[in-house]
């Protein structure tokens, strides 16, 4: 497993982010950093507040806006599926932390 997702509060896992779904979500990741200076890689350990998933999902929200999303039908699912979940995270007030191999 690439990445592990847990609550910040108490540690529940929330869910994992494997390898395939990982690169599919690299360029996300990648804008993060641009953006914030945050790094998410399959290495280390990083929080993201539920401010911090707001500005993810700004960053998705461009990334659809820009990109033909029938090039890549698998890689469009997981950023969509991605969005979804930290959308139910914010709505629940969930600080998360992602926990790399």
């Amino acid at each position: 497993m690439a990445l592990d997702i847990h609550r910040l509060d108490n540690h529940d896992h929330l869910f994992g982010i494997d390898d395939i779904k990982f690169k599919n979500l690299n360029d996300i990741f990648t804008a993060y950093k641009h953006w914030t200076g945050i790094s998410i890689n399959q290495y280390d350990d990083t929080r993201l507040t539920v401010g911090g998933q707001q500005t993810m999902i700004k960053i998705i929200d461009d990334y659809v806006k820009k990109t033909n999303l029938n090039q890549d039908k698998a890689k469009t699912t997981d950023i969509l599926e991605f969005r979804g979940l930290l959308t139910y995270f914010i709505n629940n007030n969930y600080d998360i932390e992602f926990f790399g191999d």
